[in-house]
């Protein structure tokens, strides 16, 4: 079972998000790593909410309650939900 292309995105940016995370914790003042910082969080948000408005949430708190409680009407990961 192939991934779905913006959910892969959202790993990898998500992946680089975290480790320059971890690098800006012993260099805080690397203003090329907060830049890249930057650069990603703006990347993994943009597609994050794409894929969360056109496939299914990610997370609880992105349910959109207009229609009800929908968390539940989509597969779960096991059934190929995640892709």
């Amino acid at each position: 079972m192939q991934m779905n292309p913006l959910l892969q995105k959202v790993y990898e940016y998500g992946f680089a998000v975290d480790d320059v995370i971890l690098f800006l914790d012993t260099h805080p003042d690397n203003a090329e790593a907060l830049a890249y910082y930057q650069q990603m969080r703006a990347a993994y948000n943009l597609v994050y909410q794409e894929y969360v408005m056109s496939v299914r949430p990610l997370q609880i708190t992105d349910v959109n309650t207009a229609d009800g409680w929908t968390w539940l009407d989509d597969p779960w990961p096991w059934e190929g939900g995640m892709c």
